[in-house]
């Protein structure tokens, strides 16, 4: 049965599992749950097999070259839009500084074996979301949707958690130094959103800026200041869009000398005024 919203589809079909070669994913994040039998998917540039109980998260935008489900397969996929799970991504860094490591890993290590807990957490938010996509379409329904979705997305995060922790004390290797310092920038960032100076951030790490640009961009692709961006504009939005602040007080909780700076930033980082940017979202 295979049942869908604006932004959440489910579904256990074969038919509905992409057939074409050299296809590119579009904007939608997949999780695919394999109960029986066995998919083999060719991803970019590497093979990836899933077999009973594996879970797979497939990122927006990843070439697959080919995929071919066996005889026996029967399985669960959820797909939602990347927005949802980008959302959820930048959820938990209000959670904990290493989300990002998560994201990573994601992207290094797509599958994971489910133990009997988890295999029984799959079950059940399947049958939740089935519940409730074949019931009546209102505005609440949407958003119970949404939230059952963000939630089964959570589950995985905290199992990978788990995962990651184990594969750590089985590693048993000391953190590096690059890693120390991206990490404890992020854990700074997560405090400190109303600073948007790279420079605040480097004295108390006692680092140079540019050097602690440098290793935020070998560790993540991204320089100290894009972070800064994201992150404040992230915060931003999440007030735009939560509260009933006014763009006068959100400018002043985000510590900008006044609205006209305010709007200016966001315009800059968003394309968009804040309250273009309010009723957008």
């Amino acid at each position: 049965m295979a049942q869908k919203t604006d932004n959440v589809f489910l579904t256990n079909l074969i038919e509905d599992l992409p057939t074409k070669q050299n296809y590119r994913l579009g904007d939608t994040t997949s999780l695919i749950y394999c109960r029986t039998g066995s998919i083999q998917i060719e991803l970019d540039h590497r093979s990836v097999k899933l077999e009973a109980n594996d879970l797979m998260i497939i990122m927006p935008r990843t070439l697959i070259r080919s995929l071919t489900p066996s005889a026996d397969l029967k399985f669960y996929m959820l797909r939602v839009k990347s927005q949802i799970f980008d959302d959820i991504f930048l959820e938990c860094f209000r959670l904990e500084p290493r989300w990002w490591e998560k994201q990573t890993y994601v992207h290094t290590n797509p599958v994971m074996h489910m133990g009997k807990y988890q295999q029984q957490l799959v079950e059940s938010y399947y049958q939740f979301l089935t519940t409730n996509l074949i019931s009546t379409m209102t505005v609440y329904r949407r958003h119970i949707l949404q939230s059952l979705a963000r939630a089964a997305v959570l589950e995985v995060l905290n199992y990978m958690e788990e995962v990651m922790g184990k594969q750590e004390e089985q590693a048993n290797e000391p953190i590096g130094q690059g890693d120390y310092v991206f990490r404890q920038f992020l854990q700074m960032l997560q405090e400190n959103k109303q600073e948007r100076e790279v420079q605040y951030f480097a004295e108390r790490i006692g680092l140079t800026p540019k050097y602690l640009s440098e290793v935020c961009k070998q560790r993540s692709g991204k320089s100290a200041s894009e972070w800064i961006a994201e992150i404040t504009m992230t915060e931003i939005t999440r007030m735009l869009t939560t509260t009933n602040m006014s763009i006068k007080e959100i400018a002043y909780r985000m510590n900008f000398p006044n609205s006209s700076f305010f709007c200016q930033y966001v315009k800059k980082h968003s394309g968009l005024s804040p309250i273009k940017l309010r009723r957008k979202v």
